[in-house]
């Protein structure tokens, strides 16, 4: 009796469990399977989420065979996934492995600091596992992360039901910024926008401990999770909130007790959360200020201009002028290098923009918030479409060092919210018509028209321009036949049509609701799957997914040239450099988006004016002077025999007589016998302070390495020094040097000076001086010394302490709050 009395009892707890998880199973459900649409092979290992059908790309990485001339590739926009990102990685994952935390890569610009999210909870997952199939998990994680966010974001401060705020939490993965830039950094900061938002709100209005202790800790995941400036650009949208939040709790009564509270809390959990993440923040920051990229950002110059009304279009049509797909052709406006930096990564359906988020309007008692999402719309898209003030503004010195353009994904939360809304108005049955529902409606009638008329009448040059100039034998960017040429038509004409399909099914919506008093059950429910339907169509396929066998497979050249000894390598126009690690070869080129300037004024003296330089990568496709006589005798610039570049590189076949050093597939390699070893002894120092005089001396074909080095700082005239060098033992941030000196002299390690690196001679800390412009040397009295460099940077000491510090008064704060047991705004309060 007792058993059967028991089972009932047992079964009724379960449901009840069950029906507790059932909408939490529900929302995960949504989000999980809406990227397994997308990425399902990936999550399996069938494929890789990676474009690395781009290594095939001429003069980058894959050897020219009949196998890999087939391979077209699927995008180039997103190149810098497989030439930067990954092969950090794959860093990371080493430096982990080893006990260590990625702080310095010695593989380009004779070693530079480590500027990828190292301590972002994303990274740090996809530098747990090697194999590349930890990408699409990450990418599920993070659309977990954001979906969740979402959905509590729109229950808790927009207050609407379960159903609304699992869809907006099932669409926000899938909008356009986190489907164009998958896999960069910088959607990790994006990824916790609702988290910071909901803390602000919950600041705001409880103005607690608990509540600043949250603000503090989304402030410090935003910042550790990304880049830098699309942090800044979270925060800025959580500045914006905050100060809606508080005009909208406190209105106009200044400065009332609670209203002051509540701004006290609000900027003691950003302070705290800067603190927190100072350990990355400060040693970032530190390397920006070296680089060539930040200075002229600085000065003015702009990598991504606004473009102007033209962009407007794209938010609701995201391929109205083609993009760099494999499946298309760019027909960009003028100014608008791809679609990934444009106003179309603002998208967020067609249908949520143009008929469910204007419902929103149809609720009083989210009037006030519903003008805050327009204006934050407004503000995330001013860039883009060069919207006069704002853009000056944006213009100003420290916000010119953003990237506005990618602002435009507080654009895409802000619809998402509104989305929300008008869902809920159409559950309840709030919606009544209106006569500005014509305003909405106007304008899916019109794309309506136009997208029929694009999918018959295709723009030109695609409708006949291109064709007359094939036809005529002239080289057409992106379309290299006819057959492609009719492709790319059929799809353009495709997607216009589907566009004007979702214009017609918006149409057909908006006469239902003028028509119907209420709308009807099925229509909502037709309405959140159409809206799941456009992201998923919009972002199938966009992401490519590559065959394994192509993930940087093993190149013989590289392979001997990494068993042949120290030196560094160059490629002459080919191998962009951040691919040499894969072999852990060491390149004097390098890509980081930093550029340290003085490392790449050194490096300009002995390269090739002529070579490709891109103002986002100087040096990425850079190539050396050389002077090559047959059969194989190298000579390079003095300024790369003292930087150690031993090997150079080449694709394709030799010329006639020339006999490689290194050969095999399409590549070669000579060795340039001219090359100092990485640690040397010169033989003579001399000071010079004047940077135009030094890079001068540094830039005649007369200079010695060998002779004579150049230091900043002055020291005592060295006439002649005789001894030797060289490296015991090297990790990414310890360099052991022995160094034998019949005389006082010299020591030069031919990497790249940093602040951040300290020097022991024997135990005692000595003076690291910067040699011949950008190296490192270290004066040293004559006999048989042990020299240690170390990466240590104050920048990182600095943030650690501060790091400690705030994590120390946030757990203090907390105990005395739950001590006392009542509210407290601050920890000075307490």
């Amino acid at each position: 009796m007792r058993a059967a009395r028991g089972r009932p009892r047992a079964w009724c707890l379960i449901r009840q469990r069950a029906q507790a998880s059932g909408p939490g199973a529900i929302l995960l459900a949504g989000i999980v399977l809406g990227q397994a649409i997308l990425y399902g092979p990936s999550l399996i290992g069938s494929k890789v989420l990676l474009p690395l059908d781009l290594l095939a790309s001429p003069k980058t990485y894959l050897p020219l065979t009949p196998e890999t001339l087939k391979i077209v590739p699927h995008d180039l926009a997103v190149v810098d996934l497989v030439l930067s990102v990954e092969p950090a990685r794959r860093f990371s994952v080493g430096e982990y492995r080893a006990g260590r935390c990625p702080s310095w890569t010695p593989f380009q610009f004779g070693g530079s600091r480590f500027v990828f999210p190292a301590q972002s909870p994303f990274w740090i997952l996809k530098s747990s596992i090697r194999s590349p199939v930890v990408l699409a998990w990450a990418q599920m994680a993070l659309a977990v992360v954001v979906g969740l966010g979402t959905y509590l974001f729109c229950r808790r401060t927009l207050d609407v039901g379960f159903w609304p705020a699992t869809v907006a939490a099932w669409c926000f993965p899938l909008t356009g910024f986190f489907v164009f830039w998958l896999g960069y950094p910088m959607t990790g900061s994006v990824a916790w926008l609702p988290w910071i938002l909901l803390a602000v709100h919950s600041s705001v209005r409880r103005s607690d401990g608990s509540s600043a202790l949250a603000l503090a800790m989304t402030t410090a995941l935003v910042l550790i999770s990304g880049q830098l400036d699309v942090a800044g650009q979270v925060l800025l949208v959580s500045g914006l909130y905050a100060i809606h939040c508080l005009v909208d709790a406190h209105g106009h009564r200044w400065p009332k007790r609670r209203a002051v509270r509540s701004i006290v809390a609000v900027v003691a959990g950003w302070a705290l959360g800067f603190l927190l993440a100072a350990s990355y923040v400060l040693p970032l920051v530190d390397y920006t200020q070296t680089g060539s990229r930040m200075t002229r950002r600085g000065g003015g110059e702009e990598e991504r201009p606004p473009i102007g009304l033209a962009a407007l279009p794209q938010t609701v049509l995201p391929d109205m002028y083609g993009s760099t797909r494999l499946s298309s052709a760019p027909l960009f406006p003028e100014g608008q290098r791809n679609q990934l930096e444009s106003s179309a990564a603002a998208y967020s359906g067609l249908l949520a923009t143009l008929l469910v988020a204007p419902l929103a309007w149809c609720s009083r008692r989210h009037r006030s918030i519903n003008i805050f999402w327009a204006i934050l719309g407004f503000i995330a898209l001013a860039w883009v479409l060069d919207v006069p003030g704002f853009v000056a503004v944006m213009r100003m010195p420290g916000l010119n060092m953003m990237s506005h353009n990618r602002l435009v994904f507080a654009a895409s939360f802000a619809i998402v919210c509104l989305t929300a809304v008008g869902l809920e108005m159409l559950i309840r049955g709030d919606v009544r018509r209106r006569a500005w529902f014509c305003l909405p409606a106007a304008t899916l009638i019109v794309l309506y028209g136009w997208c029929l008329y694009r999918g018959a009448v295709l723009p030109e040059p695609l409708a006949s321009g291109v064709q007359r100039a094939l036809e005529a034998g002239q080289v057409v960017p992106w379309i290299e036949d006819i057959d492609r040429l009719r492709r790319i038509q059929a799809n353009f004409s495709r997607d216009y049509l589907v566009a004007g399909g979702l214009c017609g099914a918006g149409i057909a919506g908006w006469m239902i609701l003028w028509f119907r008093s209420r709308a009807p059950r099925w229509l909502v429910l037709a309405i959140g799957a159409a809206l799941l339907g456009d992201l998923l169509w919009f972002a199938y396929g966009r992401a490519a997914q590559c065959d394994p066998a192509l993930y940087y497979p093993r190149i013989p050249v590289l392979e001997q040239i990494s068993r042949a000894g120290a030196g560094r390598i160059m490629g002459f126009g080919v191998l962009p450099p951040t691919l040499s690690q894969t072999h852990d070869l060491n390149d004097v080129r390098g890509y980081d988006g930093v550029d340290p300037v003085r490392w790449i004024e050194l490096l300009m003296l002995g390269s090739d004016p002529t070579s490709p330089r891109f103002s986002y990568a100087l040096t990425q496709s850079l190539a050396p002077v050389i002077d090559v006589q047959p059969p194989g005798i190298l000579r390079l610039h003095p300024v790369l025999d003292m930087l150690g570049v031993r090997y150079v590189v080449f694709r394709g076949a030799p010329p006639a007589g020339m006999r490689p050093d290194f050969s095999g597939d399409d590549y070669w390699a000579l060795t340039n016998r001219n090359a100092l070893p990485r640690v040397f002894v010169p033989a003579r120092v001399e000071s010079l302070a004047d940077d135009e005089e030094l890079l001068r001396r540094l830039g005649s074909r007369e200079f010695d390495p060998r002779a004579v080095a150049f230091v900043e700082s002055p020291i005592s005239r060295i006439e002649r020094c005789r001894g030797s060098a060289a490296i015991l033992e090297e990790t990414p941030s310890r360099i052991v040097v022995r160094a034998e000196l019949e005389t006082s002299g010299l020591v030069v390690l031919s990497d790249r000076w940093d602040d951040g690196w300290t020097a022991r001679l024997d135990g005692r800390t000595v003076r690291i001086l910067r040699v011949n412009h950008a190296i490192r040397g270290v004066e040293v009295p004559a006999g048989t010394a042990t020299l240690e460099f170390r990466y240590e940077p104050s920048s990182r000491s600095w943030g650690l302490r501060s790091s400690g510090a705030a994590l120390l008064l946030l757990i203090g704060w907390l105990w005395i709050d739950h001590r006392s047991g009542r509210r407290i705004s601050t920890p000075l309060d307490a």
